[in-house]
């Protein structure tokens, strides 16, 4: 069997264990297959479901790199920004707030980049940033992200449809298809033949959210700043290290991943 049928068909068992409960339970359950880092309390505050790291057996067993939709892609991270994507039943804190799956997805990629390259402390020896977004927002890690917005659509446009079944129709379709329909669903993107229309407006669309995520996220904790602090009013920067936003760091984050999509859709200014 290749990777992928061995995952779905382990995704299956954990599927048929748990017959009853939603999609949405049921990839917050799979996320305890992936990384440790993946059941922190950021993850339980983002989902609004708390999941513990299971050990033993099959420890891990959903923590590697495989083809998806003819791409390779870092399938934990996948699970961890689908279980983001699911709707969820119910008020939760993140609600609240101005998160959105963005976050645990491509913007948060993005973001946590350029935070790392902020905080280097040796300045002589510091990496740049476009070598940070090419270890910390991979294009392993952005056909994760799309393809869990994507698989996420269509669960939520069909509540019927379970993971396993999901993700198996994904990848019958080429990510290049699956890129334009990305781009056209979460972007509003305007592709007429090989040319997208609106790629500045798609770019700034990225910087706000990427901006968002900067102003939310805890360096020191990493995890959420309180909820009281998050509430939706006109966020304030208050970093613990000092590190302040910068426009071009923005622009080179936002360019980086609107690059891979159009490289990826095959598609031109």
């Amino acid at each position: 069997m290749t990777d992928l049928q061995e995952i779905l068909s382990f995704i299956k068992k954990i599927e048929s264990e748990n017959l009853g409960k939603s999609a949405y339970e049921i990839a917050n359950l799979l996320r305890g297959y992936t990384k440790s880092e993946y059941t922190s309390k950021l993850w339980t505050v983002a989902t609004g479901y708390k999941q513990k790291y299971m050990v033993g057996e099959f420890q891990g067993r959903l923590n590697k790199h495989l083809l998806l939709s003819g791409e390779m892609t870092d399938f934990a991270h996948f699970i961890a920004s689908l279980s983001d994507q699911i709707n969820q039943p119910g008020i939760q804190k993140s609600d609240l707030t101005s998160w959105t799956a963005d976050h645990t997805s491509w913007a948060g990629d993005i973001g946590s980049a350029i935070i790392f390259y902020r905080s280097q402390s040796d300045k002589r020896n510091a990496m740049t940033l476009e070598k940070v977004l090419m270890g910390l927002a991979s294009d392993s890690d952005f056909t994760a992200n799309v393809a869990a917005y994507l698989v996420g659509l269509m669960i939520n446009l069909d509540q019927q449809t379970t993971i396993s079944q999901a993700i198996f129709d994904y990848d019958k379709i080429q990510y290049t298809e699956h890129i334009k329909t990305f781009i056209s669903k979460r972007f509003d993107g305007i592709i007429e033949g090989s040319k997208l229309k609106n790629s500045g407006l798609i770019e700034v669309e990225i910087q706000k959210s990427v901006s968002t995520f900067m102003k939310l996220y805890s360096p020191a904790s990493n995890l959420y700043k309180s909820v009281k602090d998050l509430l939706k009013f006109p966020p304030q920067i208050k970093w613990q290290n000092k590190i302040a936003l910068n426009s071009s760091d923005l622009q080179i984050g936002s360019q980086h991943f609107l690059s891979h999509l159009m490289k990826y859709a095959a598609l031109e200014r």
